[in-house]
């Protein structure tokens, strides 16, 4: 009967184990965004589907969930966190700017699942409203270097860019009609999923000529570090135009403030990031593990600033999101999974009528501050020492009528295989 009733496609379930790891996660991104200030909310999840729409347009129906409710109303679950933030602020005019918002959370998107990407997944969120300044750009990517190094991540790259840069370029040899270029930059966002020869062939499909392609794969060869890369550019800027000129300069002008934040180690300026969401505008960047480059971005971001005009206040804005799935398969990929945190610290076990004790004692040390269980199914002795060596507990404290008419706790250390008779404040000084 069990295997009648079977997830969703696209759904799991999180044990234990691997949810003990995903606190143990929150809990060092929290820290990195307090450090700089932001301060945390939660989106609704549901929202109205003319919000969801309202920059991406009817098609996005395809990639998400939506329903009509019992009333009749056009809902959807939420597909990422940045819109729902800004529609939050787009209706608080009473924020003083700029205003500097986090969330830690889960969305869903009706998307094939994925190695690392499942229909309901978790990302962090980190959101800037009210600075047009590159200042707000670096913030973002600095904040997403240091919170990628608290987890244990050093071996990845920022490689960063701007959708005006690409944008220019492309008017530059021609393609001028909006449509176009948001198709032909929704393929160049396929870059690292696409064979050359598929990359090719969508980029004719999406309106290319054959000369106006050639032309392409030279601007996306432009992949190195900022001096290198800069220098590259400057020969597309002779015919590159306005919106070239102020895509480039946001580039340079960010990579100026994160080299005083001494956040350039890891920089590349590549021009095929565009972001695949349309509601980017200018700066963008992707983070990607140099040993795992096939999971994916495990950050990604840039400016917005006409999205927030949207939901009716205009308000410049940047921000980014990490992928919580992604990043746990990049720290597993390095052993840098810890332990399980979580578990019972002591478990105490008995023999005999002293069952009120334990729990007497099992509550005293809750109240202490140490994490401790007892047996809540009457077994033996030698079951109870059977479970807790199951679940890994580092000290069990055994307690009989001897030990009780003894004032006494018969601590043994399960690791080393040792035991100990001790007053119980022996015992709690040991166990820390």
């Amino acid at each position: 009967m069990a295997g009648k009733f079977r997830l969703p496609k696209g759904m799991r379930d999180i044990w234990p184990e691997e949810m003990e790891v995903r606190l143990w996660v929150f809990n060092r991104i929290v820290d990195v965004l307090r450090r700089y200030c932001f301060r945390l909310v939660e989106p609704s999840p549901i929202e109205s589907l003319e919000v969801l729409e309202a920059k991406s347009g009817p098609s996005i129906r395809e990639e998400i969930y939506w329903f009509e409710d019992k009333g009749g109303r056009l809902l959807g679950l939420r597909f990422d966190l940045t819109v729902g933030l800004a529609r939050m602020v787009a209706g608080r005019p009473d924020l003083a700017m700029p205003v500097k918002l986090a969330a830690v959370s889960n969305m869903w998107r009706y998307d094939e699942p994925q190695h690392g990407r499942y229909r309901c997944f978790y990302q962090w969120d980190a959101e800037i409203f009210g600075s047009s300044k590159p200042d707000a750009d670096a913030e973002i990517v600095a904040l997403s270097i240091d919170l990628l190094e608290a987890l244990g991540l050093k071996e990845f790259e920022v490689r960063v860019s701007s959708r005006r840069l690409a944008e220019g370029f492309l008017n530059s040899i021609g393609v001028v009609s909006p449509e176009t270029v948001e198709s032909i930059l929704r393929v160049i966002d396929k870059f690292r999923k696409l064979s050359s020869r598929e990359f090719q062939e969508e980029l004719l499909k999406a309106g290319l000529s054959q000369g106006q392609l050639e032309n392409v794969m030279s601007f996306l060869e432009v992949q190195a570090p900022a001096k290198e890369a800069l220098s590259r550019l400057q020969e597309f800027r002779s015919k590159g135009g306005e919106k070239f000129e102020q895509g480039l300069r946001e580039v340079e002008e960010t990579l100026e403030v994160l080299s005083s934040m001494g956040k350039t180690g890891k920089v590349l300026v590549d021009t095929t990031i565009v972001r695949g969401l349309d509601y980017y505008d200018g700066f963008v960047f992707e983070v990607y593990d140099r040993l795992e480059v096939g999971l994916g971005a495990l950050v990604g971001g840039g400016r917005y600033d006409g999205l927030c005009k949207i939901y009716g206040r205009d308000l410049p804005a940047t921000g980014a999101a990490g992928g919580i799935e992604r990043t746990l398969l990049a720290l597993e990929k390095r052993g840098k999974i810890p332990r399980t945190v979580l578990k019972p610290t002591v478990f105490v076990a008995y023999v005999g009528g002293v069952r009120a004790e334990v729990v007497k004692l099992v509550s005293r040390l809750r109240e202490a501050g140490i994490a401790a269980d007892f047996d809540l199914k009457g077994r033996s002795l030698k079951s109870q020492l059977e479970y807790a060596d199951s679940m890994e507990v580092p000290f069990v404290i055994v307690l009989g009528p001897r030990e009780v008419e003894a004032g006494k706790v018969r601590l043994k250390l399960m690791d080393k295989r040792e035991e100990k008779l001790l007053s119980l404040e022996e015992a709690l000084r040991l166990i820390g």
